[in-house]
């Protein structure tokens, strides 16, 4: 199992409640990443009252035993841009003193803990009548055809203006 297909997916499931809307983009390359591990958006509002937000996420498969690390967070929060938000998903938990520094820094970082990926684990599996292994080929099924090689701030104009940018950007572009 690639990790940040599952990610994304339970990052869909936490973000994508209420009124908010988190749409699914796609998961970066390992050596051009730029920081990220997956790219996605969350739109806020309905018809023309609405916003959109890039979602950088990054997704770390860590020992449950251990607390993860504040500089990986940190790193992540430093490649954000104005008005993107952070996600970081972890098999690992948030120590104490991380948290306390995130809310006192006000990083806009959403923290989504081991347990919570387990518990939205059994419950899709729950909601497919699927086995574990079941649903983690599901979910790993798409990972070969979500890696893109784009800016993170590309899905912003995705279905808004009834423009998509090319499924796959040269790196030449990037520049």
């Amino acid at each position: 199992m690639r990790f940040e297909a599952l990610a994304d997916w339970v990052v869909a499931r936490v973000l994508g409640q209420g009124n908010a809307k988190y749409r699914q983009g796609w998961i970066t390359r390992r050596s051009a990443d730029g920081g990220a591990d997956f790219v996605g958006r969350l739109d806020i509002g309905s018809a023309f009252a609405t916003t959109r937000i890039v979602v950088f996420g990054q997704a770390k498969c860590e020992s449950p035993r251990a607390p993860t690390n504040g500089n990986d967070i940190a790193r992540t929060v430093a490649r954000l841009r104005r008005g993107w938000i952070g996600v970081y998903v972890t098999t690992s938990f948030f120590s104490d003193p991380v948290q306390q520094e995130i809310i006192e820094d006000q990083y806009p970082i959403v923290l989504i803990h081991g347990k919570r990926v387990a518990e939205e684990v059994a419950i899709g599996m729950f909601e497919r009548g699927l086995s574990v292994q079941d649903f983690l080929k599901e979910i790993d099924k798409t990972y070969e055809t979500r890696i893109l090689m784009r800016r993170p701030e590309e899905i912003l104009l995705e279905q808004v203006f009834g423009t998509t940018p090319s499924a796959r950007t040269k790196p030449e572009e990037l520049v």
